[in-house]
């Protein structure tokens, strides 16, 4: 028997989940997504559970990752899964070092629209830890409602064949002709994120500021830099006389700004003056930031970093205001934000090693993990499997993590999901 028709031999059906390319407003009627507030039923309370953030374990609210109505899961008369109800999904958003986080996968027999949107508790935990999402550390917890709660995501499903093999070629060849089989032969990959971006690709490009949203989201994320360089110096070494003079110029001025931000609508236009004398302020930040090399953690390419990130979380926050507020932002951002989510030509390399430039969710089938998840859990059911990206559920670092939930396969006949495991992982 050929490696071939071995690696045949693995082949399990399995789901491709697909997230939409922008988040939609909290009330949109999907019955399946990613991020939003669960339509969790009367009976269920929001899921807790003791992690431990700092020095010391605290009960707190898990963070609500993926709802999914198993009527819209394809896989009539061999899926192991109920064929209605829905799934709700939990997990700590907190690192605690890779393994298992704590997580808890609710079941209702009754459909994904049954119910309206579960507020979120007060004690819901921020998304990774007091700092927030990675690409908006700025966030505070106490004020944005997405340093929370993840921005919703209707998604899709499509059915493929998954294989198992460990870096393996030809098992790659034939992971890459399913994939393309469910989702076409992809678009090229652009690697051109707008966080990875130079101070010099902003400086030519006049589209930003676009509305008083983005201004304020720069500023704190100016505001955030500096407050840690003023406090921690350069990697804890605290800062001397001559280094914080600047930072505390750059605050006075960022002080000013999110001033003038407080009397406006956020999704307001700005006008050419203003844009004009927002632009050389934050130019002058980069700037006086050039002559503090060494002297404090922040960088210059963090500063770019961070417009590139608060360029793409103002878009999707006009998204969740309204589905067409994004008309109102440039073109090019919104379209930069949803390529990042484009099924793109996979190569080889890809296929042999199972991850890809575009993020691969799935349910059933075998899953994909950075170390040894899936070997661990061969004998389990894959309920559910998220990759991170950078431009979604970038919950640690700036590289995307696979999240897992696994179930055990007599406790799914038996429709007892309260032994469920989580695994996440990253590079």
């Amino acid at each position: 028997m050929s490696e071939r028709d071995e690696l045949e031999e693995t082949a399990r059906p399995a789901v491709l989940v697909r997230r939409s390319d922008l988040p939609v407003p909290l009330e949109h009627s999907a019955r399946s997504f990613f991020g939003g507030l669960p339509k969790l039923p009367p009976r269920f309370d929001w899921p807790t559970a003791d992690v431990t953030a700092y020095n010391s374990p605290e009960t707190v609210a898990l963070t609500f990752v993926a709802q999914i109505d198993l009527a819209e899961v394809p896989g009539a008369g061999w899926s192991p899964l109920p064929t209605r109800g829905t799934l709700y999904f939990f997990c700590s958003s907190v690192f605690v070092g890779e393994g298992h986080p704590p997580c808890r996968v609710l079941y209702s027999p009754t459909d994904g629209n049954a119910y309206p949107d579960r507020q979120p508790p007060p004690d819901l935990m921020p998304l990774a830890g007091s700092d927030g999402d990675y690409q908006v550390r700025w966030l505070n917890p106490d004020v944005d409602f997405h340093s929370k709660v993840e921005f919703k995501y209707p998604v899709a499903f499509r059915l493929f064949r998954d294989f198992y093999f460990l870096e393996d070629a030809v098992g790659g060849e034939l992971m890459i002709k399913e994939l393309c089989k469910a989702l076409g032969p992809g678009e090229p990959h652009q690697n051109d994120l707008l966080q990875f971006r130079s101070v010099d690709n902003y400086q030519k490009d006049e589209n930003w500021p676009f509305n008083w949203l983005l201004i304020a989201c720069v500023v704190r994320s100016v505001l955030s830099n500096v407050q840690c360089d003023l406090t921690n110096g350069y990697y804890g070494k605290p800062p001397t006389e001559e280094a914080i003079v600047e930072p505390k110029r750059c605050r006075a001025g960022a002080i000013g700004w999110l001033e003038r931000c407080r009397d406006l609508t956020p999704l307001d236009d700005v006008d050419a003056g203003t844009k004009a004398a927002f632009r050389s302020w934050w130019f002058d930040i980069v700037q006086g930031y050039e002559k503090l090399d060494r002297q404090v953690t922040t960088g210059v390419g963090r500063i770019a970093e961070d417009l590139g990130n608060a360029i793409n979380y103002t878009i999707r926050c006009m998204a969740t205001h309204d589905v067409d507020a994004v008309d109102d932002a440039p073109l090019s951002y919104v379209a930069n934000l949803v390529r990042q989510n484009r099924w793109t030509a996979p190569t080889a390399e890809q296929g042999q090693r199972r991850h890809f430039h575009t993020a691969i969710h799935q349910m059933l089938g075998y899953g994909s993990s950075w170390q040894d998840a899936t070997e661990e859990h061969l004998e389990d059911i894959l309920l559910l499997q998220i990759e991170g990206d950078l431009a979604f559920f970038d919950w640690h670092s700036d590289i995307g993590g696979v999240l897992h939930f696994w179930i055990d396969p007599d406790a799914l006949a038996q429709g007892d999901f309260s032994q469920v495991v989580a695994t996440y992982q990253c590079d």
